[in-house]
């Protein structure tokens, strides 16, 4: 691991996610990169009026704003607590989303560590948010946390999976994770179907183990008509550290379901979440 990316914008959320990068990047001796996207409304009003001059820096307000912005940051940087961090900052005008993704590759990211209120009702059906778009079009693995969490002690990963063969896109990172962790990898399979049996899918999971040369790990196949909340209580009932879960674009009718899946997962999971965008 080289760059640890994390997009903070001084939320209870996105500092959470920056200690929880803390811990991992000292036990990883990567560097951190903080990334502050400065959202300036008159770049979209640009746009829609066909102006093409529109200099952001010539808006007074921005300027105050990057101004204030650099003092915390660097405020973080200097701060004693992270004197055994390679940390740095970056402060960008735009989009969220856009600018974090040409950061990871710009800035050669190994991983994005970034927290998420999670989205829910409205505007989880209409537009979803930051994260949910990251860990779907992201080139790297992307962990999301919420609360106070430490990622340098789990024992236990669930890793929610629908067996399909571009899971192989993913398998490789899944077990650098379990390894890193030396985690014991719990491959859950949820199901729907009153044609499917248990011992139909266990077979299954046991091929898909074995295909993969996955060790230390135990599988486990339920029937349930909600598939994020049958992840989210097994994942609860061992106690597990982490979930682990492949994003998908949003093409065909089963990455159109596996897609809402894994965002439901995301949105309602107090636990952190491992992920990585399947194309």
């Amino acid at each position: 691991m080289k760059r640890i990316l994390v997009p903070i914008d001084f939320s209870e959320e996105s500092m959470n996610a920056l200690n929880a990068a803390h811990s991992l990047a000292v036990n990883t001796d990567s560097n951190v990169l903080l990334l502050h996207i400065v959202e300036d409304p008159n770049i979209e009003t640009m746009k829609i009026s066909g102006e093409t001059h529109y200099d952001p820096m010539d808006n007074l307000f921005v300027k105050l704003l990057l101004d204030k912005t650099k003092e915390k940051l660097e405020a973080i940087v200097n701060d004693p607590k992270n004197s055994d961090l390679n940390i740095s900052y970056k402060i960008e005008i735009g989009n969220p989303y856009s600018s974090i993704s040409e950061n990871i590759a710009s800035h050669d990211a190994s991983l994005i560590v970034m927290g998420s209120s999670g989205a829910s009702g409205l505007q989880e059906i209409l537009v979803g948010s930051v994260a949910d778009k990251t860990v779907r079009h992201a080139i790297c693995p992307v962990i999301v946390v919420k609360g106070e969490c430490s990622l340098t002690d789990i024992k236990h990963i669930v890793f929610a999976t629908d067996l399909q063969n571009d899971q192989s896109q993913i398998v490789g990172d899944l077990k650098e994770l379990q390894s890193f962790y030396d985690a014991n990898l719990h491959i859950i399979k949820i199901y729907n179907s009153e044609w499917t049996t248990s011992e139909d899918v266990q077979q299954r999971l046991k091929a898909f183990v074995s295909e993969y040369a996955i060790e230390n790990c135990s599988t486990v196949a339920k029937n349930s008509e909600d598939f994020a909340e049958a992840i989210l209580d097994y994942a609860k009932d061992i106690d597990a550290g982490m979930i682990a879960i492949g994003t998908h674009d949003r093409h065909g009718i089963l990455h159109l379901i596996a897609s809402h899946v894994s965002k439901n997962v995301l949105n309602h999971s107090p636990l952190p979440i491992w992920t990585k965008a399947i194309r």
